[in-house]
């Protein structure tokens, strides 16, 4: 499942943001030499990380970010419009309309990388198709370095094309790209990638239990498996148990409520 993170849910993820700008900082500053980002209290930020900006997460089982995009309205502001223009074909459709949305911030820290992280990055690029769509988002706009190119127009899932020639800037070769949002590309992602076609996971704020985003998720993941209710209900008690010092009693409650909701609905309280 991919963590979809919103200015209306953001409080429930306030320190795990904290620790994705702070993985952007290693990634893109230190690992990849992106001196020219901005990096205040340990974390990289720049203009786009605004109450527009949507950030997907993936969360390991620990709660620390496996893999993280940051997707947000083009009509708005983009990093490949209002700095990179250059990048992209004078005859190509414009790309500051409501349709049209930027990805970037595309990273994954260690956990995430290699084999074993793969189908937590082909989740992301699924998920960033269904959040699109559900936006009522056709396009999906960005810049790639031109050595990732190949992959993903082969390998990624996204149905990819370009929107001009590569440049170079201070730290290689990029190109800009269009991903196509359709319900036949979320669907033909999903068989690519051997994946369920629903990987975002949008938690609304106001019926969300106050424990750990991965924590809820793992929730969700019993809930929605062919598993038995018992076996939600022992780690729903085990869970209490581990919490019930930490917790008020409204809060154990709501906990209980909300996983039995679950149990009826299977994730109606999920926004998807």
């Amino acid at each position: 499942m991919i963590h979809v993170v919103t200015a209306a849910n953001r409080e429930l993820y306030r320190d795990t943001l904290r620790d994705m700008h702070q993985l952007r900082r290693v990634h893109f500053v230190e690992e990849r030499g992106w001196n020219a980002m901005t990096v205040r209290d340990g974390g990289e930020y720049d203009p786009y990380d605004d109450d527009e900006t949507i950030y997907l997460l993936s969360l390991n089982e620990d709660g620390s970010v496996g893999c993280s995009m940051r997707m947000r309205p083009a009509e708005t502001g983009s990093i490949l419009t209002d700095v990179f223009p250059h990048l992209v074909a004078a005859d190509e459709p414009a790309l500051r309309r409501p349709d049209v949305w930027e990805i970037s911030r595309y990273f994954a820290a260690k956990s995430g990388r290699g084999r074993a992280g793969a189908r937590a990055r082909a989740e992301i690029r699924l998920a960033s198709l269904e959040v699109a769509q559900a936006r009522g988002v056709k396009r999906l706009i960005g810049m790639i370095d031109l050595e990732m190119l190949p992959p993903m127009l082969t390998a990624s899932g996204w149905r990819v094309r370009t929107l001009g020639l590569p440049a170079p800037y201070d730290e290689g070769i990029a190109q800009a790209i269009e991903v196509q949002v359709s319900r036949g590309a979320i669907i033909d992602m999903a068989e690519s990638q051997g994946l369920s076609e629903t990987a975002a996971l949008e938690l609304d704020p106001q019926r969300a239990p106050k424990i750990p985003p991965h924590e809820i998720e793992a929730l969700i993941r019993l809930a929605r498996s062919e598993s038995q209710p018992a076996r939600i209900v022992v780690a729903l008690v085990r869970r209490l148990a581990a919490l019930q010092d930490e917790m008020d009693e409204e809060q154990l409650l709501g906990m209980v409520s909300y996983v039995g909701a679950l149990l009826d609905a299977r994730g109606e309280y999920v926004i998807h």
